[in-house]
């Protein structure tokens, strides 16, 4: 065998031995890219404040019935009054928030409030009314369904349900110029119907801004304008327009929200 032969056969070994050695070692595959951001979502529980301005109107049906006077026996049935309310509310709310794969989101939300929306010196109505009487809004809650679109961090949304509250009515109200005296206190349900917008100014923290109309019956009750005539009277409808403002914070989770309210979750 001459040189050559063994110095190529000596190179091809040893390039036979590296190319099997080669395919040995593992195959070495770029890491595949990071996952696509995924937008705010609008999934979870919240709790919150909320405050604002409310004001409406307070109207009331009578049924007069004359004690003495030129026509004692007579009657009156359904004679309206009616005044105007304006006040401020504030309180707080929690709720729970879903959101679908194509950004629709829907929910339930409870709130409380302490409210004076209270009126004044009422005017007249259909030529009866007039007096001193106040009414008042002093207390209400709502019970409702909350359903919108989320453009990312933006969540407009349609509301409605329940309103129950407390009606408080004393003072005198002037019917067909008698001065009938009144106090009572109710509380009732009702309904509310509004819309808003909501705002994820961080993950956690959201601002809102709200309307909402809630329509209450009214109180119902008596009073004698000894000797002249005795009144029964029922509530014709207290409905009140609300602006409000709230802050909320987001929990992502069920256990989270459980935790801050030290369950030891």
């Amino acid at each position: 065998m001459t040189f050559k032969a063994t110095v190529f056969g000596a190179l091809a070994s040893t390039l036979a031995i590296g190319a099997a050695s080669a395919a040995d070692l593992p195959s070495y595959k770029a890491p595949p890219p990071p996952p696509a951001p995924i937008g705010f979502d609008w999934t979870g529980y919240h709790v919150g404040i909320n405050g604002g301005y409310g004001g409406g109107s307070a109207s009331y049906l009578s049924n007069v019935t004359f004690l003495g006077g030129a026509v004692p026996g007579a009657v009156w049935t359904n004679a309206p009054s009616s005044h105007g309310t304006t006040g401020f509310v504030v309180g707080v709310q929690s709720g729970a928030t879903w959101q679908l794969p194509n950004n629709i989101v829907f929910g339930y939300e409870s709130d409380f409030n302490y409210a004076d929306v209270t009126s004044g010196s009422p005017g007249s109505a259909w030529g009866w009314g007039g007096g001193a009487l106040q009414s008042r809004l002093r207390w209400y809650g709502t019970e409702r369904l909350r359903f919108g679109y989320a453009f990312g961090r933006f969540l407009p949304y349609i509301t409605g349900g329940l309103t129950y509250g407390q009606l408080h009515t004393n003072g005198f109200d002037n019917v067909g110029g008698i001065s009938f005296p009144t106090n009572t206190s109710k509380w009732q349900a009702g309904w509310n119907v509004g819309a808003g917008i909501e705002w994820a100014v961080y993950d956690k923290i959201s601002v809102k801004a709200e309307y909402l109309y809630t329509s209450l019956a009214g109180t119902n009750g008596q009073g004698l304008a000894f000797p002249v005539a005795y009144r029964t009277f029922v509530g014709n409808g207290f409905d009140t327009h609300m602006a409000r403002v709230g802050v909320n914070y987001n929990f992502k989770s069920f256990g989270a929200l459980l935790g801050i309210a030290g369950l030891g979750i």
